[in-house]
């Protein structure tokens, strides 16, 4: 059984030569309350506007979200400031593809994340904070993740933009 969305948010992309669209994501907002409020109210403030998918590992993972830092290096929380915090916990499971995890820094989670394009991505679990799903859209995560790459940080050769979110 998936764990209850409680709330929907999405994000516009835009990548390659005409290709857009809009993500639609269900928050597990029960399970993940602060975590789940953390990227609603980030994306509800539209605060993922401007930044990029900054790593793309085919067949594994799409990530982005890093709000001050095209690098993914860090990124801001909507707590605090911008500071980073704990997720709730770690018992949603990668167990199928387009769960939405925060990605982990020093000192906890902020506003990077990641989608996960595998069926099975158990190497994430107990590591990363699954908080949601992708419900719209999975065929432009499909299509991101095969865009080009430079290695050593796959990071896309052509900006792959989040436009806007709500």
């Amino acid at each position: 059984d998936s764990p209850k969305i409680t709330k929907r948010v999405y994000l516009d992309v835009e990548f390659g030569k005409n290709e857009k669209g809009r993500l639609v994501i269900g928050l597990y907002g029960d399970i993940m309350p602060k975590t789940a409020e953390n990227f609603e109210k980030l994306c509800a403030s539209n605060s993922y506007a401007g930044t990029n998918f900054y790593r793309v590992i085919s067949d594994t993972t799409i990530q982005g979200g890093a709000i001050g830092d095209p690098s993914g290096k860090t990124g801001k929380s909507s707590f605090d400031d911008g500071k980073s915090f704990e997720p709730d916990n770690f018992n949603i499971k990668h167990s199928k593809s387009g769960i939405l995890s925060m990605v982990k820094g020093i000192g906890g989670v902020d506003s990077r994340f990641f989608i996960n394009t595998q069926e099975d991505a158990g190497w994430a679990d107990d590591r990363y904070a699954a908080f949601g799903i992708v419900e719209e859209g999975m065929y432009l995560v499909k299509q991101i993740e095969k865009v080009p790459v430079s290695p050593p940080k796959n990071s896309p050769v052509n900006e792959v933009k989040i436009l806007a979110s709500g």
